[in-house]
């Protein structure tokens, strides 16, 4: 597939339709009812896979299966066509090697660059070099290929929702790294943080995988509320990212005290 020039805003969803629209009309003598519609699709999707027949293949997968846009494009032109066109979700094959780098470095490069958007990481085999790897080149789904259809599919449902998705075995390789990282010292004190009622949702909510904005719009707060609420926990806690909140948590067993103080939202 040709993509267009990176500076047109189409690019590459140049066929993308309007609203959804219904017309009826109902006549009462014959009964007839006719309904017209144009299906907008729900989200949009890049796929830069192996080779272009593979991307070709999940791209029509996506589109048979999902209310989506997919479109199949060379690794080079995908930072480009990023910039140039509103994308929900990116799908990476880590073994890709082209122009940039692997799929690792093409991944980090859009999780950087685009932060907002989904960004799931295809593996051929996953070990838990090969998951933790994924997650920190910024993939918010991590899917093998040895795993069924289906569960690509839960995987690109999932991550385009803001959540954090990994199968049976990665989810495994994960727990089983978290089980080798010997706990750091400042978790040996017994004294567990007292965490405000408010504080320890929105960090149970963190440690599900959930971003700032699902975050808000679940407990119906700002995003800039949510990351003064992180930033507190944070600071409590004695840690400084995601990683090692879930670290904390694993190591503690979610035991929190929660207190509410004057002026909670």
């Amino acid at each position: 597939m040709q993509v267009p020039p990176a500076n047109s805003k189409e690019a590459p969803f140049s066929s993308y339709g309007g609203r959804r629209r219904i017309s009826l009309t109902n006549n009462k003598e014959d009964n007839i009812v006719k309904i017209i519609q144009d299906v907008r699709p729900e989200f949009r999707v890049l796929i830069v896979d192996r080779d272009s027949m593979s991307s070709d293949v999940l791209a029509k997968v996506l589109v048979s299966h999902c209310r989506c846009e997919a479109v199949a494009i060379q690794s080079v032109h995908l930072l480009p066509a990023l910039s140039a066109a509103e994308v929900d979700l990116v799908v990476v094959g880590a073994d890709l090697n082209g122009e940039i780098g692997t799929g690792f470095d093409l991944a980090y490069k859009v999780s950087c660059a685009h932060p907002n958007i989904g960004l799931v990481l295809l593996l051929n085999r996953s070990t838990s070099e090969s998951v933790i790897h994924a997650f920190r080149s910024g993939a918010r789904g991590v899917f093998s290929r040895q795993q069924p259809t289906s569960e690509f599919l839960d995987c690109v449902e999932d991550v385009r929702r803001g959540l954090i998705w990994a199968g049976r075995e990665e989810t495994y390789s994960l727990l089983k790294a978290f089980r080798n990282i010997p706990a750091p010292n400042l978790f040996t004190t017994n004294d567990s943080p007292t965490l405000t009622a408010r504080e320890l949702e929105v960090v149970r909510c963190a440690a599900e995988g959930k971003t700032n904005r699902v975050i808000a719009k679940d407990l119906g707060v700002s995003e800039h509320t949510v990351k003064n609420h992180l930033f507190r926990a944070f600071e409590k806690l004695g840690v400084s990212s995601r990683v090692e909140l879930l670290f904390y948590l694993t190591f503690r067993g979610h035991t929190f005290s929660p207190t509410k103080s004057e002026g909670e939202d």
